[in-house]
């Protein structure tokens, strides 16, 4: 083989590896069972090398338009091993909806698994939405809901009455924003349109580092469902 057709042969191995987020720490990626195959994927988003994500928060455009889209953007916030914010994961994002709020894990913890509800494909007449929401779980095991807060998934203390909530603001690459904990009453009215998939996790050692979001672009004319799909990437913690 000469030598040129054997470079030729490399390139694409190059590309690759070029490409590749951060591979002396990534070990792997944590996929929705229940995504749509539709849009574009969007660039592959780090945390900075040898941070992690501690926090999460949706962007939600609600219901009631002539062509919904529900999530439009995922956002993750890193920070190190000293506590200290370090930057923002966003991979893409859909022009519609209002950011909910962060959704933060306890001192010291990071996010480690998600899963997320996701409204099957509505046919030719139906208003396809995609994702309508995304739960996250801390490596302590505590689970957070992108649209209320703490979720049901772990049985909540019979005392609560109501939605309890802190708020913490926080500086984040210049700009402040709102760490929003909730914890919300066990008789809190929650809809979801779609179906909870299973529950994706980082293998033990491992915590989430970045993301890749999956949306469909807009356009006036097809019906547009927002963000479809996600990947969460885990690096190695120890």
């Amino acid at each position: 083989m000469s030598a040129p057709r054997f470079l030729l042969l490399l390139l694409p191995l190059f590309a690759l590896a070029w490409a590749a987020p951060n591979p002396h720490q990534l070990a792997e990626s944590i996929n929705i069972d229940n995504g749509l195959d539709r849009g574009d994927w969007g660039n592959i988003d780090m945390c900075p090398t040898g941070d992690f994500a501690f926090a999460f928060e949706i962007k939600y455009s609600g219901v009631g338009f002539v062509d919904d889209t529900s999530v439009n953007a995922i956002r993750m916030y890193c920070r190190n091993g000293a506590g200290d914010l370090t930057g923002t994961t966003l991979s893409t994002e859909g022009q519609y909806g209002q950011w909910q709020g962060m959704r933060t894990c306890g001192s010291g913890k990071s996010l480690t698994g998600m899963r997320a509800n996701v409204v099957p494909d509505m046919g030719t007449f139906g208003d396809d939405l995609g994702m309508d929401n995304l739960q996250m779980i801390c490596e302590d095991g505590h689970v957070m809901d992108g649209l209320y807060g703490a979720s049901n998934s772990t049985t909540p203390h019979p005392k609560y009455k109501g939605p309890v909530v802190t708020r913490e603001m926080m500086e984040v690459e210049g700009r402040q924003v709102e760490a929003v904990r909730t914890k919300i009453a066990i008789s809190a009215q929650i809809r979801d349109y779609g179906e909870w998939g299973m529950w994706g996790k980082c293998s033990p050692g491992n915590k989430i580092c970045g993301h890749e979001s999956r949306v469909e672009p807009e356009s006036t004319l097809s019906d547009d469902a927002g963000l479809v799909d996600v990947i969460m990437f885990c690096c190695d913690a120890l």
